[in-house]
This record gives structure tokens, C-alpha cells and sequence, in this order.
């Protein structure tokens, strides 16, 4: 007998594993996206080194948060919103009766983005809203699209945020089709790594070639977090995930390992949760190390090194001068 997934949510986060996705080949078209997000080397942006958060010690964490913070005797409401619509969607079988959504082969961003909204972020909405009714008003709102990105962020809707004050975004999830991005190029990107100091450096570079490896994808990543003022994110081409955060500085960024559509201890709605509760600051969360030596940006500094950008940078990189 299935049982319902709200009856033990901490044994569905536990066990619900995405399914696979059904995608087209890659074709070569990572130096489309490059090219079409307009990246190059600048002076403004300060990240100087990436660390790996070590695994074992990130599973312990969210195994320990989930435990103590999830519970494992029903909830007594089905699982399913009836008022909004938001229901649990990664099936879990033989333990609860969650059935599978067909969806269509993922042929482009859009079809790629419909598996992560209606598999991992459509079950975390309702998870969340369980077990943090007060976050009815936090969405995840799509802010850039892209035939080859998607960028979302976990924002209050505007409509219950005071008109005076500005929305807030506590997260930024970067979407990217898995025949864009490689398992073995996320890879790359979450590896513990130092960045080359080009505050000194004269004038743009137009070679783009000029990164080396996934700094390019660390510069999409930089500016868009630091024009939302916001150091939380997410990399994901729905096979594979990084969760990550940037220090107060914004010189250094954590992130974890890769982790696989299908991992388990934990599983990415555990990650999900987790992250995404981290990001609001909610007590067991993940902490970002202090970097005593590190010094916030200061407003003045974005707005001094802004300048030596021209007016074709993208949105986001100009948005530093009003941070």
C-alpha cells in the first residue's frame, strides 16, 4: 500500500528521486552561449578564488537539518494544494502514491525548464509551503531568458512587498540545457580553483577567448548575483547540480560537489529545501566561513570600476554601478 507523500515528509524528501530526462544530443554550441552572453574579462568583477565544499561534510549537514527540521508524521492535508494548485511531483515508488507527469523530450531551453519547474521546483513549492506557511508570497520568477540560459530568482512577489521598498531576491538559479553544458564542464566549474587578479588590467579584452576554462560561467554567474545583491545560486542543466554561495566580499565563492538528477543521501529536493532555507537565513542552514581579511564591497569601488565598461555590456554588469 502507497501511502501519501505529507503522511512522511522527510521519507519522501528522502527517497523521491527526478527522473530522467530525455534530451537531444549535444552539438557543439557551448561557444554559441558564450558568445551570446556577451562575456569578457573586466577589471570590476573581484572573485579571486572558488573552494569545494567537502561532500561528506555537506551530506552530514543536510541529513542533520532534515532530521530535525522536517517531520515524519503526516500532516493531515493532501498532496495537493487544492486552493493554488501546488502538489508533489517526483514520483517515489513503492513508498508513496506520486504519479509520474509525461512530459515531453527536452529539445530546447524551454522544454528544459518545464521538467525542472514541474518535477524539483513544483515539489519544493509545496514543501516549502508546508512547512513555512509565511513563504506563501516567495516565488521563483524568471528574470533573463535565452535559447541557450534561464536565469530565475527566489523573490517575494512585488504585490506583497511594500510599493516603497525594492523586491527582494534571495537566490538566482542559472538553467542551461544539459547538451549545452557537459557533466565534465559543470565539473570543471565546481572545482576548488583561483581566478586570475585582472583589477590591473588596461581597457576590455575582446578575445573572449581569454578565460580560462569555465570562468566565463563564473562571470555570468558573478555579475548577475552581485546586481541582485544576492550571493546564493544554483547552476543546474536538470542532470546535474551545484549549489553555491558567493563570501560578503564577493571574492571567494562555496560550492558544493556535482550532483547527479538521480543522487540519493541526499537527494536534490533535499538539497533544494536545504539551499533554499539557507538562503532565507532559516535557523540549521548552511553558514558561509568568515573571511576576516575580506572586506565588503563598497559602492563607491563598483561604481569606479563600472566605468570601464562600455555601453553594450550586458544589463546586469551596469547594474553594479547603483549596488
Amino acid at each position: 500500500m502507497a501511502f501519501r507523500a505529507s503522511d512522511n515528509l522527510r521519507c519522501y524528501l528522502h527517497e523521491a528521486r527526478l527522473p530522467a530526462m530525455a534530451h537531444r544530443s549535444a552539438l557543439g554550441e557551448l561557444a554559441q552561449l558564450h558568445t551570446s552572453l556577451n562575456l569578457h574579462p573586466e577589471r570590476y568583477r573581484k572573485l579571486k578564488l572558488v573552494h569545494t565544499i567537502d561532500a561528506t561534510l555537506f551530506s552530514d549537514i543536510v541529513s542533520d537539518w532534515m532530521e530535525e527540521f522536517v517531520p515524519c508524521e503526516s500532516l493531515g492535508v493532501g498532496d495537493e494544494d487544492k486552493s493554488t494548485g501546488e502538489r508533489l511531483t517526483v514520483p517515489c515508488e513503492p513508498f508513496f502514491s506520486v504519479p509520474l507527469l509525461p512530459l515531453a523530450r527536452a529539445e530546447d531551453i524551454e522544454r528544459v525548464f518545464l521538467w525542472v519547474d514541474m518535477f524539483p521546483l513544483e515539489s519544493i513549492r509545496r514543501v516549502l509551503h508546508l512547512l513555512y506557511p509565511e513563504l506563501n508570497s516567495w516565488k521563483l520568477i524568471p528574470c533573463e531568458e535565452g535559447p541557450l540560459l534561464k536565469t530565475l530568482t527566489w523573490s517575494q512577489s512585488r504585490t506583497d512587498c511594500r510599493k516603497t521598498e525594492p523586491v527582494r531576491h534571495l537566490m538566482v538559479l542559472f538553467l542551461i540545457p544539459p547538451w549545452i553544458l557537459s557533466s565534465k564542464e559543470l565539473q570543471e566549474f565546481a572545482r576548488g580553483q583561483p581566478f586570475l587578479d585582472r583589477s590591473q588590467a588596461s581597457g576590455r579584452h575582446p578575445d573572449g577567448t581569454l578565460f580560462r576554462g569555465q570562468e566565463w560561467l563564473w562571470s555570468k554567474v558573478w555579475d548577475s548575483c552581485v546586481s541582485r545583491n544576492c550571493p546564493w545560486f544554483i547552476v543546474s542543466t536538470y542532470t546535474n547540480w551545484v549549489f553555491g554561495v558567493f563570501s560578503t566580499g564577493w571574492t571567494a565563492s562555496f560550492v558544493s560537489p556535482v550532483f547527479a538528477f538521480d543522487c540519493h543521501v541526499p537527494t536534490i529536493l533535499e538539497l533544494l529545501l536545504f539551499w533554499l532555507i539557507s538562503a532565507m537565513g532559516f535557523p540549521g542552514g548552511w553558514v558561509v566561513p568568515e573571511n576576516r581579511a575580506e572586506s565588503a564591497l563598497h559602492r563607491q569601488l563598483l561604481i569606479a570600476t563600472v566605468r570601464d565598461l562600455s555601453p553594450e555590456e550586458p544589463a546586469e554588469a551596469l547594474a553594479l554601478s547603483t549596488f
